[in-house]
């Protein structure tokens, strides 16, 4: 007797026997069927609740090497506020997690700069944050753009010393992130030159602003006793935020 005849035969034996009957029938022949079509089941309703969920952003940003674990939500907020970004539509992101050492890459450094290429190649990151020597590095593996892009001639003025810029030689700007090709922990040369004469910048590309006693990251505890540098990440699709982001450090 094969089985589709004793499934038969024994559906024949269940006529009249009721509900119960019936239902352990089913469920000894069924319920891993069942189990696993439930677990599919929230599965894809999970996920479709994700996508559907998951808000645009209005910034991305990391912070790489901060001192502190303190959480960023109180400086989100603070720049939800200031930008008047409605966030029922849109989300900040503040990740204060990634550290780097290029003088001892480990599997976290390597880890965290493929995360931050990644990023960058899904055009997903808009702000870097980081202490001097990260800073440095990323300037000569064309991670920054010209900040005369989004900054007039009187506003970078403004900001005095706190323009840092690059040599042309050392920073050519890609526009498509996807073709870059670095090595992303390889200890870079000085690349950051502060304080040009007025004859010189006009040669210099401004890459970033230095951040020294910053109230903001002061109150986070995130770069006590050295400077911060910032920069706005070379793909970026949120331009306009991204300064406007500096700017509320700045104030």
């Amino acid at each position: 007797m094969n089985i589709n005849e004793e499934k038969h035969n024994q559906w024949q034996a269940l006529k009249g026997m009721g509900f119960k009957a019936h239902w352990d029938y089913f469920w000894d022949y069924y319920k891993i069927h069942v189990i696993v079509a439930i677990i599919a089941i929230i599965a894809i309703v999970s996920m479709a609740k994700d996508i559907i969920g998951q808000k645009p952003y209005a910034l991305s940003c990391t912070f790489i090497n901060t001192a502190s674990m303190q959480e960023s939500g109180t400086l989100k907020a603070d720049f939800e506020e200031y930008a008047k970004i409605d966030t029922s539509k849109y989300v900040v992101s503040i990740d204060a997690s990634s550290t780097i050492d290029l003088n001892n890459p480990d599997q976290y450094t390597i880890a965290n700069s493929e995360r931050i290429y990644a990023m960058i190649a899904a055009r997903d990151l808009d702000i870097i944050m980081a202490d001097e020597a990260i800073f440095n590095n990323y300037i000569g593996n064309e991670i920054f753009q010209d900040l005369r892009l989004f900054f007039t001639e009187d506003e970078l003025a403004a900001l005095g010393d706190k323009v840092i810029y690059a040599d042309p030689a050392t920073f050519e700007k890609k526009d498509d992130a996807e073709s870059m090709d670095v090595e992303t922990t390889a200890p870079a040369t000085n690349n950051i030159i502060e304080n040009p004469d007025e004859s010189e910048k006009a040669n210099l590309i401004p890459v970033g602003i230095k951040l020294e006693n910053n109230a903001h990251l002061d109150e986070l505890e995130y770069y006590p006793g050295e400077p911060a540098y910032i920069g706005i990440v070379t793909a970026s699709e949120r331009t306009d935020m991204a300064k406007d982001f500096i700017n509320f450090l700045l104030n």
